[in-house]
């Protein structure tokens, strides 16, 4: 049968292209947007508050040992000065993220944008101080100076496996790696609560494809069903899929050659977890994060801004780690 020639097409502009490029699209009521990302770090470490000034000094004090005294000898005889050290954060800058919303593009519009817009802007932000201050410990860990003598290293554990990625082996040197790290930190004097260890999803799913993590006989700390891992060998458990990933680019800090917070370029393959005490790191807040919405007439437009003026740095060398696992030749 020979096809019906010349039905007309409602939805065809000029009776060619998209036969539906007319029609009404149905608004269906709900609105897609990016997953939520919150910080990881923010609330694991130490944050001074200053009203005024470029940066923040954090003073440190070294140890002094026992000694018996014979009678008859004074204290002024053996006697030794404690050292003393500070370690300065200065403020980076103002770290800005903004939109720029069009009111003829808004009245065109059938849902709303601000909130959403608002909402993405402030993550923004939260996510470049997550990478600054994982850049941070990650650059404290390859410290050779102690804040004072006798104060400890930072934690270095490198560990080869047949191949790196979800299974087994690799969650085994995980664990494996943070029962070491346990010990050392305990040998530095590192606090037993406030340990925190930052790992990349595939880490964690290698953790639990070991099985250790979920075996009722060694505590049963994660389930299969939930795939989740909050504690481990007295860590606090950090997924951080934004690990390697650094802060912000440096064009605009302040200072005359501020160094930025990217993340060591010859750690990012092979890192598998990064780990500190709480007091290892820290954040210097001068402008805490604020939302600023202003209207720009010349653009007959609206514009929101997210900003905060932070400082990121580490303080304790010894309370730091870094794991690194590479794959067998």
């Amino acid at each position: 049968m020979a096809t019906i020639q010349g039905i007309t097409k409602q939805g065809q502009v000029k009776n060619s292209g998209d036969e539906l490029q007319m029609f009404l699209k149905v608004f269906s009521g709900e609105v897609l947007t990016a997953f939520t990302r919150t910080s990881k770090v923010m609330n694991n470490h130490m944050i001074k508050t200053i009203s005024s000034g470029k940066s923040a000094s954090f003073p440190v004090m070294g140890r002094t040992t026992a000694k018996y005294l014979k009678v008859g000898n004074s204290l002024d005889d053996q006697r030794t000065a404690m050292e003393h050290n500070e370690r300065v954060i200065n403020i980076d800058g103002l770290l800005t993220a903004d939109v720029l919303i069009s009111d003829l593009f808004e009245a065109m519009n059938h849902f709303d944008v601000r909130s959403e817009y608002a909402n993405q802007l402030g993550e923004a932000l939260a996510l470049s101080a997550d990478g600054a201050m994982l850049a941070e410990l990650a650059k404290l860990t390859q410290e050779t100076a102690e804040n004072y003598t006798g104060a400890g290293s930072p934690v270095k554990i490198d560990k080869t496996v047949k191949a790196t990625g979800i299974n087994p082996e690799y969650g085994e040197a995980i664990v494996q790696a943070l029962l070491e790290l346990k010990a050392k930190f305990s040998n530095n004097y590192v606090p037993p609560t406030d340990r925190f260890a930052y790992m990349k999803p595939e880490a964690i799913s290698a953790i639990i494809a070991n099985k250790t993590a979920i075996d009722r006989d060694y505590g049963a700390v994660a389930t299969i069903v939930d795939g989740d891992l909050t504690k481990l060998c007295g860590f606090n458990i950090v997924e951080v899929p934004h690990l390697t990933m650094g802060g912000a680019d440096k064009t605009g800090m302040v200072g005359t050659a501020p160094a930025g917070h990217d993340f060591p370029t010859a750690l990012k393959n092979d890192v598998a977890f990064l780990a500190c005490h709480r007091t290892a790191l820290a954040t210097v807040k001068l402008k805490d994060l604020a939302l600023e919405q202003a209207r720009r007439p010349e653009y007959q437009a609206d514009q929101i801004i997210a900003k905060y003026a932070l400082g990121h740095g580490g303080l304790r060398p010894e309370a730091s780690a870094i794991c690194t696992i590479k794959a067998s030749v």
